[in-house]
Order: structure tokens, then C-alpha cells, then sequence
């Protein structure tokens, strides 16, 4: 109860604009002491003051001793690597902000990477120590690359890094190198590697990745191709893909094409490849092989992508005649297959579709997640409730036996669904009614408070309508 007159507004209620009109009004010497205040409460507020006081050669050394510094002890860090890695977030983005030079930023952020085996070597890492390394820090490292215009010490210090990794966590220090060292520069930094293949038996392998990579970058597939060979007497067929790929990217369709042609097309079935022999085809010209390799691709898998394909090939006037051939091998298939589903779908055969769904409403009840969920979703927006609740029924089973709590508000927005959805069917057939359903699920699920008291009404209604697959 609030008297008139006397309701105030919350102090995160206001706007960015107000919040930062109100501060600037509080004048300079207000808004100098809470930074101080803040300051002493948070390292991260002290090093921001020091950033927006300090000159760059200032911030220079300040962040190199904050990377010095900056090494991970599991036995002396009390606050753990959580902590820790948010430090070292902090500290990628302080010295973003803070360093204006680039060879003082490319240089520093190859001392940064440096004191990767102090954290590999004493952290379990869940992905987010090597995000901040490999990720990061590498990007940082484009960043600067780009702007600093001494290639030959930036090659240089690349080769350093990676000649002295620890651990091999600096597989992808190379990353990018292209888009900051130019193409003569790349190929010396090429030779310099394979050098030390030669120099560091036992280690070839290590050596010919990195001269791969670069390779791959500057589109030379005849030094990609030597490297892989080294690192084993035969091509796999993945091998083969890459390096035609090379070749079609640079123009070489016909060598492209003499490589794939290793390969046995009848067995083969790795989608890659049938993928690159039909872009070969199409790139010389030879239509009947690209027609019938077009059709070898879409029997293999019936998506959308692959019927384009196909139509490219053939004209997009066969588009019809395709898909209703397709309907006996559809039907006539043992067991559900997602992309022929889907495939119904794209094509608009919302009848045909229902009825491939209804012949294998068993099988779904196994299915995945991730595959249902859109085809409850196309059900239901061309309003076939019935088998709409029995794909969302599928999804939310799969959701509740997981019992994974961060995702209960995604099943709340289905089950709320199935609710609404309920009121507009009138006849259930062999399917057990909403009230069953919902009965059965809160006698099965009973423990599960967190979700139950979210379908209470924590959710707001105009939710539901906003989920989709993205949100898993």
C-alpha cells in the first residue's frame, strides 16, 4: 500500500540516459570520489581509473607487469580459476582499450600468450581457459597484426611462439597470419617451418600442421598437398576433399577433378565429397555429370539444400514432378528419417507430412529433441493440433526426463501449448487426451518442483509464442 503522492521509482528503473544525466549532474568532484570508493572494492574498477588517467607509455607498463604478474597457482590463488579466468578476460580487454601502438599491443599480447603453461598446467580447464588463449588472444593478436608494419618481426615472433610451446596449446597461432602478413612474407614464414621439420625429428608432425595451415590460407595446394603427404604415404578421402578444394578455390577445377577421380564414386557416400564433385562439374561445365551427380546427392539425402541442388541442375519447373516421385520411396522407407520430414515440409506437403508422421508416431517417441521440436512447430502453424501435441508431447518427455532445471521454462512454454491447443481438438482418437496426459506427467514427474511451480504461473503467457529452437 502506497499513500498518494509518496510512490517512488526504483533506482534501475530509469533509462541509461537518465541514469547518465542524473550522474553528470552530481559534478566532477562527486563522480572522482564514488570511482575512488569503487576502486578499493574492485581490481578491475582500480585498473579502468588507471587506464582513463594514464598516458599510453604509462598504460604500456602498466599492462605489461599486470601479464607478469597475471600466473595461475592452484595451491596459492584462494579464489580459484573462475576468478582467475575472469581476470584474465579483464586483462585481454584492458590492454584492447589501453594500447593504441601496434607493435606494443602485438608484442604484448605475445607475452600474454607466453604464460599459457602456468594455466594449462595447473587449471582443468572447460573450455573457457582455452576460449581466452586460442580464441582471444589470437584474435588480438590479427588485430594488431594489421596495423603494425613490420611483417618480418611479426613472422618472427609468430615462429617463436610457436617453436616454444610447452604444451601444445598453440596449435592455431597461426590463425588469420594472412590477413596481416602478406602473401611473400607468409611463404618465407612457410619455408622457415618446413625447415624445422627437417631440423626436429619426431616432431615432423607438429611442423607439417603448421605449414598446412598457412598453406591453406594462402590457397597453394601443391604445398598443402606435400605436407600431408609427408605426414603419411597415402591421401584419405577427407585428405583428397580438402586439397581439391584447394585446387577448385584457386581456379583449378580440372586438377580438382583428376584428384577427386581417386576416389571410388560408386562406394563412396561422404556427403563432402559429393558435394565438391558436383561444384567441380558445375564449374566445368559438364552437365550430364553434373545432373546425375545432382541426383546421387539428393537420393543420398533428401534436404532442401540438396532438391536445390538438383534443380539447378535440372530447372526449377521440375521441382514438382521431384518431390511427388519421391513420395513411394518416402512411404515405403523402414523407420523415420528426420530429413524426409523436414523434407515434406519445405516442399509444403503438409498431407503427406502428417500422414509420414502418424505411420511413424512410435518411432518418435524415441526421437531427438532437436529434430521434433520444428516439426511440432510446422504442425502446429498450419493448425493440425493433434499431431502438433503429439511432436510437442515427444519434446517435453525428452525435456523432463533430462531434468536439466535451466531448460524447465522452454517446457513450461510447451506444456502451456499442448494447453491451448487442447481446446481445439475435439476428436483424440487412439491418443490419450490432454487431461490424461498432463495427469500422467505430474504423477511421473511429481519431484520436480522447479518446474511445476514455473507452470504455476512465473512464466508470462506471451512467452510461449516467442520460443524456438534456438532457445536449446
Amino acid at each position: 500500500m502506497t499513500i498518494e503522492g509518496t510512490e517512488k521509482v526504483k533506482p534501475d528503473a530509469a533509462g541509461p540516459e537518465d541514469r547518465r544525466g542524473a550522474l553528470i549532474e552530481l559534478g566532477a568532484d562527486a563522480l572522482a570520489d564514488a570511482l575512488l570508493d569503487l576502486a578499493l572494492l574492485t581490481d578491475e574498477a582500480d585498473q579502468t581509473i588507471a587506464r582513463i588517467i594514464s598516458d599510453d607509455a604509462t598504460n604500456v607498463a602498466r599492462i605489461e607487469d599486470r601479464i607478469a604478474s597475471c600466473i595461475y597457482d592452484e595451491d596459492a590463488d584462494i579464489a580459484g580459476p573462475i576468478v582467475f579466468a575472469q581476470r584474465l578476460d579483464f586483462l585481454l580487454h584492458d590492454l584492447s582499450l589501453s594500447v593504441h601502438d601496434s607493435f606494443e599491443g602485438f608484442r604484448l599480447t605475445c607475452l600474454f600468450i607466453e604464460n599459457d603453461h602456468y594455466v594449462f598446467n595447473n587449471t582443468r580447464d572447460d573450455g573457457t581457459f582455452s576460449r581466452i588463449y586460442q580464441e582471444d588472444a589470437v584474435n588480438m593478436l590479427v588485430h594488431y597484426g594489421s596495423e603494425c608494419t613490420d611483417k618480418e618481426w611479426l613472422c618472427h615472433q609468430l615462429f617463436r611462439l610457436y617453436d616454444d610451446d610447452r604444451i601444445g596449446a598453440r596449435w592455431n597461432i597461426f590463425d588469420g597470419a594472412a590477413e596481416y602478413i602478406p602473401e611473400e612474407k607468409v611463404r618465407q614464414l612457410i619455408e622457415r617451418l618446413q625447415s624445422a621439420t627437417r631440423s626436429n625429428p619426431g616432431h615432423e608432425e607438429e611442423w607439417l600442421f603448421a605449414v598446412e595451415v598457412l598453406a591453406k590460407q594462402i590457397g597453394d595446394f601443391d604445398i598443402f598437398e606435400q605436407a600431408r603427404l609427408a605426414g603419411s604415404s597415402t591421401l584419405s578421402t577427407a585428405d583428397i576433399c580438402e586439397i581439391a578444394g584447394l585446387r577448385l578455390g584457386a581456379g583449378d577445377a580440372s586438377g580438382a577433378l583428376t584428384l577427386l577421380k581417386k576416389v571410388d564414386a560408386i562406394r563412396n557416400r561422404q556427403t563432402e565429397y559429393n558435394k565438391l564433385l558436383l561444384a567441380v562439374y558445375k564449374a566445368l561445365n559438364m552437365r550430364e555429370d553434373e545432373t546425375a551427380q545432382a541426383w546421387k546427392l539428393f537420393k543420398s539425402v533428401r534436404s532442401e539444400e540438396n532438391l536445390e541442388a538438383l534443380l539447378k541442375a535440372i530447372g526449377e519447373s521440375e521441382r514438382e514432378t521431384v518431390i511427388e516421385n519421391e513420395m513411394p520411396d518416402i512411404f515405403a522407407k523402414h523407420g523415420v528419417t528426420y530429413t524426409d520430414a523436414h523434407f515434406l515440409l519445405s516442399g509444403k506437403r503438409f498431407d503427406e507430412a502428417e500422414k509420414y508422421l502418424w505411420q511413424h508416431e512410435v518411432p518418435l517417441k524415441r526421437g531427438l529433441y532437436a529434430n521434433i521440436l520444428p516439426l511440432a512447430q510446422a504442425m502446429e502453424a498450419d493448425g493440425r493440433h493433434l499431431i502438433a501435441s503429439v511432436l510437442y508431447r515427444v519434446v517435453l518427455d525428452e525435456l523432463l526426463r533430462e531434468g536439466y532445471t535451466k531448460s524447465y521454462h522452454h517446457g513450461v512454454g510447451y506444456l502451456r501449448k499442448l494447453d491451448a491447443m487442447s481446446d481445439k481438438i475435439t476428436d483424440w482418437k487412439h491418443v490419450e487426451s490432454h487431461a490424461d496426459y498432463l495427469t500422467h506427467i505430474r504423477t511421473a514427474h511429481s519431484r520436480k518442483g522447479s518446474f511445476w511451480s514455473q507452470y504455476g504461473g512465473i512464466l508470462p503467457s506471451n512467452e510461449i509464442d516467442t520460443l524456438t529452437d534456438s532457445d536449446h
